[in-house]
């Protein structure tokens, strides 16, 4: 009879964390260890298999072995239904409210994905959402109104305060058929398609253009993914969004007639957590929400 092995959970939440982050950095972060805790998770998960999960090139995690996609099919099975049964039977499985911001386009996008995952692991929770811009979500955090905010950052540095659930280029698009031949911005300057007025992208973007002196003139701006995409495709303007965001019939552009636009800082999701100790449910919701970032810009 063939001794019994056991898989250490913790051990395979943190492989999953490490492929959906991109790193050990990012995964760390996300599950409230140290990046020296979580690498040697994964070096004894390794050990007890006999095998290489992650491929590594220069100390960074270019993602899985084929040994280590195949255990993370199982791993995913194994947390889901290990969380599951948690939150259905414990006796202090979370019960009450949890208020959660967030910006417009994930509800667009990962939430989706997120939210089926999430009732599952928390069935008695009632979740109440508040979609608004990144300052909004930020000043409702701190009136004590959120009890997590996920808003968006672009800058050289993440507030301390925070988590970085996802981190991505933000960079230039337009519409694939008008690629070559949009000309040199005219005196009205070069036509945008933007977010609102207090959107981080849309702040990075003309502080960027303010910087080399390039004018601009606003050609559409709304709230949401899909109308500033239609707005992009029909050449109305020109934008810039995380690159994960480019869609069909869209096309990445760094020139406009042989004129270099101006380089963009990063594009940034963090999570930010009323004060006081966060939560598991809101805990599990950002890692949640980091992982299906991860799977959309695979």
């Amino acid at each position: 009879m063939m001794p019994r092995r056991h898989l250490d959970i913790e051990a395979l939440r943190a492989l999953a964390c490490i492929v959906d982050s991109g790193g050990f950095s990012a995964a760390a972060a996300q599950l409230g260890r140290t990046q020296s805790a979580v690498s040697l998770q994964i070096k004894r998960l390794e050990q007890v298999l006999g095998q290489t999960l992650l491929q590594r090139v220069q100390g960074r995690v270019e993602g899985p072995t084929a040994e280590g996609t195949a255990l993370l099919a199982y791993a995913r099975q194994i947390l889901r239904l290990n969380d599951e049964a948690y939150a259905t039977v414990a006796q202090d499985a979370e019960i009450g409210t949890l208020r959660i911001g967030l910006p417009e386009e994930l509800m667009e996008s990962v939430f989706p994905a997120v939210m089926p995952h999430f009732r599952a692991l928390y069935p008695r929770l009632r979740l109440t959402l508040h979609a608004d811009t990144s300052q909004a979500l930020q000043q409702a955090l701190a009136a004590g109104s959120l009890d997590l905010a996920l808003y968006k950052h672009c800058g050289d540095k993440a507030p301390a305060d925070s988590e970085v659930l996802w981190q991505e280029a933000l960079v230039w698009m337009v519409g694939s058929a008008y690629r070559d031949s949009l000309s040199a911005p005219g005196e009205a300057g070069l036509p945008l398609a933007l977010f609102g007025e207090n959107c981080v992208f849309r702040l990075a973007v003309t502080a960027a253009l303010a910087r080399t002196g390039q004018a601009w003139s606003l050609a559409y701006t709304g709230h949401s993914v899909t109308g500033l995409s239609h707005a992009v495709r029909c050449g109305l303007g020109i934008t810039a969004l995380p690159q994960s965001l480019l869609g069909p019939d869209m096309a990445e552009v760094t020139h406009l007639a042989d004129r270099p636009l101006p380089a963009l800082p990063p594009a940034r999701l963090l999570a930010a957590h009323a004060p006081g100790t966060p939560g598991t449910a809101a805990r599990r919701f950002a890692e949640l929400v980091g992982g299906a970032m991860g799977r959309r810009s695979a």
